[in-house]
């Protein structure tokens, strides 16, 4: 893999993410905007919607960290010597994945306790 391909693959990626991150925070906020100015009380298509929302930015969000650091580790050896390539070597992905995953989590919840009273 040319250097070129995997900076053009990560930031690719990267932009996937973010992406994922955006739309799932969007329909959380739909999600609550509608629960909180409708009729109120318990609405099945709003939590199954709260459900697949919560599912998709965890597992989306996390294939991308994987690929991104499935990608890290194809940094070459003269590009990891450079300050960047130690940056990059020096990011802990599995926390970010971690952190990721358990707050989008917990907003799920929260928005499906917020339905359910």
């Amino acid at each position: 893999m040319t250097p070129e391909l995997r900076t053009q693959l990560s930031l690719g990626r990267l932009d996937h993410y973010f992406s994922i991150m955006r739309t799932v925070v969007f329909a959380f906020v739909a999600v609550a905007a509608t629960d909180a100015f409708g009729a109120g009380g318990y609405s099945a298509p709003l939590m199954a919607l709260v459900v697949l929302v919560t599912t998709y930015g965890i597992l989306a969000g996390n294939t991308c960290l994987d690929d991104l650091d499935n990608l890290r580790g194809d940094l070459g050896e003269e590009m990891a010597a450079t300050h960047y390539g130690k940056g990059i070597l020096d990011r802990n992905i599995s926390a970010l994945k971690a952190i990721s995953s358990v707050l989008i989590g917990l907003v799920g919840l929260a928005e499906l306790f917020a339905i359910l009273t």
